[in-house]
């Protein structure tokens, strides 16, 4: 009887309430994503006043600049959009990311949990979630940087970061198998690079969210599936 009080009468009033809001959502990222194509100027005024604002970083991030990015690949797949204005849009949405740290740095929980330093692995050039990750360490009261190369040849500016700087945690975001041995024979190095010999360093990235990637893997000391991980990266005491 229950089952059947669900399935008839709770759950389609539950979808009639969903549905609005979902059709929604979807028609104002869809709006978001034709304002960053068409007036890139004005988009950038828009988050700059939400986020200085203190409009939360999981509002910012979560529900506008990353639905855009992943509506901008879906335009494009669908030829609504061409290779360049998507380049250009991502950029853009990468600097506003950066940015909107800085005004809401007082935003996190007030409690420092130590400095972390964020880069792509060796030869990844996908650092768009990068900024998005550096946001969430943020507002859980992390000192957080990000590593000044983003090109292939990135390590050497990730080692300078490494030697100038003191982390407490290095996070090493990675997309694709290929790259998965460059980690492996870069981590001697990185290490020895750090000015902290207790460094600790997480992998992340879409290759370890699809599953079956272990730290040993990379020499590292743990692996990161999404922000709620934090804790793994927390220092020991």
């Amino acid at each position: 009887m229950l089952s059947g009080l669900v399935e008839r009468e709770i759950l389609p009033k539950l979808r009639s309430i969903y549905r609005p809001h979902a059709q929604a959502a979807a028609r104002d990222i869809h709006e978001l994503t034709r304002f960053i194509l068409d007036n890139p100027g004005g988009f950038q005024a828009e988050i700059t006043r939400h986020a200085v604002g203190g409009t939360p970083w999981h509002v910012l991030a979560g529900e506008m600049l990353v639905p855009v990015a992943q509506n901008l690949g879906v335009m494009w797949e669908q030829d609504l959009c061409d290779f360049l204005q998507v380049t250009d849009a991502m950029g853009r949405l990468q600097c506003l990311l950066r940015e909107a740290i800085g005004p809401q740095v007082g935003h996190g929980d007030g409690q420092s949990k130590g400095r972390i330093l964020l880069a792509a692995a060796p030869g990844e050039i996908h650092t768009f979630g990068l900024c998005t990750v550096a946001g969430h360490f943020r507002d859980a009261g992390w000192a957080t940087a990000i590593a000044g190369g983003t090109t292939p040849d990135s390590l050497e500016t990730l080692l300078a970061d490494l030697a100038s700087g003191w982390y407490d945690v290095l996070g090493l975001s990675l997309a694709c198998d290929v790259h998965s041995p460059a980690l492996s024979q870069a981590m001697p190095a990185i290490r020895r690079a750090s000015r902290n010999p207790a460094l600790r360093v997480v992998v992340g990235g879409a290759l370890v969210a699809r599953g079956g990637a272990a730290p040993a893997m990379w020499g590292a000391d743990a692996c990161l599936t999404d922000p709620t991980q934090l804790r793994l990266a927390q220092p020991a005491v």
